[in-house]
């Protein structure tokens, strides 16, 4: 398809209402979750409804505008984009709020209730079952994995954590802990967990780390999704004797990443054995099960993938049932984990929404930034990977973010007339 083809194909699309019908349709009580948050504001002072305040920054951001004075610029704050939000909040507005204005606003809004949303998004798409051809053994798989934020030479709401160099100097960090539903090729935030420390009195307490944030996540998980059977799956980190625990308790499938000097014990056991009887017949697979780790039994499994006269060796260990007829798939899972880094952290903070930019020094508003722009990047994914007319278009992200802005700042949508008799398709 060259560009004229692309451009009289995009000419009559309305890329904001295509965007507005996916949120009416599959998530249809999300813009009355951000009417209802916790609103500490005077009322005899407010000139701006929740539900505006969070539809404004949503908004933004899936525009692909990073910063908050973007948000005030003469370019989003036109007419025709007051006008679009006017009818998206059921407000009317003379002038979009001015970036101050929602800092104040996240500077009080309640984390846990943000979470809630963060839960409502993930049941809600979960119901529709557009997503129910992607479990395997009738369960989802969660990725995990921890990303730095920020780092400075100063600490930040004294909570960063540090890192003293050999110079002497100290740096400080901002770390978060995400769990993605992945379905496909899009991963969904399911939850997420900020790695901090807290009451630091002295050096030699021990800070916060991936492994205790992942066990306070994992608990808050089971709450929140008592029904549901995840297959659990992270790097080597998580193959530990306390973390195998936690995904047995659950009664839920693990896979890790092995690394052989990390469970030393197991690697040398599994490369013992495949020396005498490999259980996998298919060429480059080698599979050994029965495996006593401690008070677990589990199987460990390598794939070796040549490429371009490269050898790379890909070794895990898990729960699950493993046999030749499904460890092409199951490697194939443990490979995924990659996502959670390419679609996930990178898109994140080089692509759209730059997550790396501190939107704000109030830690409670720094996080409240933080959930905004997982909600954004899911939206995101919905209409990037699962409408026709942008796959059809073959448009890049940034291609996306502009025609978004285009349309919502230069035309006014037909939003009081919204069509929900579509249904988004996701490819494997």
């Amino acid at each position: 398809m060259n560009r004229q083809m692309r451009r009289n194909l995009r000419k009559d699309k309305d890329l904001v209402k295509e965007l507005y019908s996916i949120i009416i349709k599959y998530l249809p009580k999300l813009l009355d979750m951000f009417e209802k948050l916790t609103d500490v504001r005077n009322q005899s002072y407010v000139s701006y409804k929740m539900k505006t305040i969070c539809v404004t920054r949503l908004f933004s951001l899936l525009c692909g505008l990073t910063t908050m004075t973007d948000i005030s610029s003469d370019h989003f704050n036109s007419d025709n984009c007051i006008k679009n939000l006017s009818k998206i909040c059921g407000q009317k507005l003379e002038e979009l709020p001015y970036w101050e204005t929602i800092q104040d606003v996240f500077i009080n809004i309640n984390i846990d209730e943000l979470r809630n949303i963060q839960k409502y998004i993930v049941k809600a798409l979960i119901r529709s079952k557009m997503f129910d051809k992607f479990r395997f053994n009738g369960c989802f798989q969660l990725l995990f994995d921890g990303t730095g934020l920020s780092n400075h030479n100063y600490n930040l709401n004294n909570n960063c954590l540090t890192r003293k160099h050999r110079d002497g100097k100290i740096s400080y960090y901002k770390y978060v802990l995400e769990c993605k539903l992945v379905v496909g090729n899009i991963v969904i935030s399911l939850d997420s967990e900020f790695i901090e420390n807290e009451k630091m009195l002295t050096d030699k307490q021990k800070q916060d780390c991936e492994t205790n944030a992942f066990k306070r996540m994992i608990t808050r998980i089971k709450k929140n999704y008592p029904k549901y059977k995840f297959i659990i799956t992270g790097d080597a980190l998580y193959a530990t004797s306390p973390i195998i625990k936690l995904c047995e308790k659950y009664n839920w499938y693990y896979i890790f990443n092995l690394k052989p000097d990390r469970l030393k014990e197991i690697n040398d056991y599994f490369e013992g054995n495949i020396i005498f009887q490999n259980e996998s017949a298919i060429g480059n697979y080698y599979l050994s099960t029965g495996i006593q780790y401690k008070n677990s039994i589990l199987s460990a499994f390598k794939y070796i993938e040549t490429k371009k006269g490269k050898l790379t060796t890909f070794r895990y260990i898990s729960n699950l049932d493993i046999n030749d007829s499904n460890i092409e798939t199951i490697v194939s899972l443990g490979r995924r984990r990659w996502k959670i880094e390419n679609e996930g952290f990178y898109t994140q903070k080089h692509r759209t929404f730059n997550i790396s930019h501190l939107n704000s020094r109030n830690d409670n508003a720094m996080k409240v930034h933080y959930f905004f722009i997982q909600f954004a990047h899911t939206i995101r994914q919905l209409l990037e990977q699962g409408n026709l007319l942008i796959k059809s278009l073959k448009l890049k992200i940034k291609e996306v973010s502009r025609c978004l802005l285009d349309t919502l700042t230069s035309t006014i949508s037909d939003l009081n007339n919204i069509e929900t008799n579509f249904q988004l398709r996701f490819d494997d």
